[in-house]
């Protein structure tokens, strides 16, 4: 046998991957998946590319040939994406007879309500009606109509209608026709929903009283999640987006009274998650029966996604303080942020009817761990004395990360002395690690575990080491610096464990 022929033989020879059995291939792509960028990004500053991959090697290999593609379009929908303020790129946008101007002024004419044919939601026209309805009805506020033409009230309900209506259910009927199309909706574990700015003006120093009539958002917002919820569902949802967006997107009710002193705090970020992906889908959203107000501040309206799933993790990342501190008495605002009507839900104040019937809930009553993220917050901001018998687990990072240039940016730093920074710092610190000394060994509090990353900077450690002296034996241990664990009495041997 010659065996120099017999390499020569093998050495031509022609191996083609696409050869192999499509479970071997499958198999050999899932090891090319990565953690998206919105868990790997997650303690960053937050941006707009907070959510971009740098990793493309499966989105290429898609694109090889049609094989591929069907084999890898799987594992890329595992974690999607929507882009909610990019503008309209299909034709069917403007040809939906329930987004255009001339529908609603045939209807503000006395036309009769269109048919729902085709591919729309029966909501979708729903909402139309209700335009309508405020636009010619008794709705009370100010005059929306003169003879047949709107007021400037009714002309910027009908502007922020047809500009944000025709965006949230068509781009994510888009997004779910894709899904539908291809057999992915069962595929999808996390859902992130970007969006830069929305308006250019703000309409309420409380977003949600102009959500009955002027910011169609609100409304808009409570009927996609309820769609997006009835086609799949992810066990984890993130929203980027700037603080007054992101509170109309979850339907949470903030003050944006200080928000002119948070001029560098351009993005908050969102993230609820649960351990396993719901077993039942939503019902298909029935507009008249969404409920997308909060009916007071702090509060979350009943139809909010907070209180969609039994959500057992919040990740909330509000960014950098910074430029506030450079304002006279900075103590005394706060940025608009979600965190008061989440502490709020966690354990809502007492609220009573006419009857004296107890109406407020906890809508995160199963929510048990609390990641928060910020650059230099106040202590007053971030008070959690309500907060930590609710929750199993704290997670905490208030300082810049050791690998961020942000303090050695001039323009960042601006007016701020740092020295009260690092004071807001310790304070909060202080504050929590006093509260969680107070717990005693048998007492049936939640709490287990405690986080303080910015333990990992060295410059910190010795200080922070001095603040948390407190938690200590018999109640809790360091069980790696800046991890704390609360130890429980071992049944029935004395001793004790975490």
């Amino acid at each position: 046998m010659d065996i120099s022929n017999t390499i020569d033989q093998l050495t031509t020879m022609e191996c083609h991957i696409s050869h192999l059995p499509e479970e071997l291939l499958a198999n050999i792509l899932q090891y090319l998946d990565v953690t998206p960028p919105s868990i790997t990004k997650a303690r960053q500053e937050p941006c707009r590319l907070l959510t971009v991959s740098e990793d493309l090697t499966l989105k290429h290999i898609s694109r090889v040939c049609k094989l591929f593609r069907r084999l890898t379009l799987p594992i890329l929908f595992k974690h999607t994406r929507l882009r909610l303020d990019a503008p309209p790129r299909r034709a069917h946008w403007s040809k939906c007879p329930f987004c255009t101007e001339s529908t609603v002024k045939y209807r503000m004419a006395g036309g009769q309500p269109l048919p729902v044919l085709g591919d729309v939601d029966r909501y979708h026209a729903d909402m139309l009606d209700e335009l309508v309805h405020l636009l010619s009805g008794d709705s009370g506020g100010a005059q929306k109509v003169l003879g047949d033409f709107p007021t400037p009230v009714g002309y910027t309900m009908i502007r922020n209608y047809l500009d944000w209506v025709p965006r949230f259910y068509h781009g994510l009927k888009d997004f779910l026709n894709f899904l539908r199309e291809r057999d992915l909706t069962a595929c999808v574990e996390s859902f992130v929903l970007i969006t830069d700015k929305m308006l250019n003006q703000k309409l309420d120093r409380f977003p949600h009283r102009a959500a009955a009539d002027l910011d169609w958002r609100f409304k808009a917002a409570a009927a996609m999640w309820h769609h997006l919820l009835s086609i799949t569902s992810p066990s984890r949802i993130s929203i980027l987006a700037p603080p007054m967006d992101l509170a109309c997107l979850t339907n949470c009710a903030i003050d944006t009274f200080g928000d002119w002193a948070f001029g560098d705090m351009d993005f908050h970020v969102l993230s609820l998650s649960l351990p396993q992906p719901p077993i039942d889908l939503l019902p298909a959203p029935q507009y008249n029966k969404l409920d997308p107000i909060p009916h007071r501040y702090p509060g979350l309206a009943p139809s909010s996604l907070l209180n969609l799933h039994p959500w057992t993790t919040l990740t909330l990342n509000e960014g950098a303080f910074l430029k506030a501190y450079g304002t006279y008495e900075y103590f005394e605002r706060g940025p608009p942020s979600l965190i008061y009507s989440i502490k709020d839900s966690l354990s809502p104040r007492p609220i009573f009817n006419a009857n004296a019937q107890r109406i407020s809930h906890a809508p995160l009553a199963n929510l048990r761990n609390l990641t928060y993220t910020a650059i230099f917050p106040f202590a007053n901001h971030l008070n959690l004395e309500d907060l930590l018998p609710q929750l199993e687990e704290l997670d905490l990072q208030l300082a810049p990360a050791p690998d961020d240039p942000i303090l050695k940016q001039p323009e960042r730093v601006g007016k701020a002395e740092l020295w009260d920074c690092w004071s807001e710092l310790a304070a909060i610190y202080g504050n929590i690690a006093e509260q969680l000394a107070s717990f005693r060994i048998n007492e049936a509090t939640r709490m287990k575990k405690f986080v303080c990353r910015d333990s990992q900077i060295a410059d910190l450690r010795s200080e922070l080491d001095e603040v948390f002296i407190c938690l200590c034996l018999p109640v809790w241990a360091e069980c790696k610096p800046g991890v704390f664990g609360r130890l429980a009495v071992s049944a029935g041997k004395g001793g004790f464990g975490v």
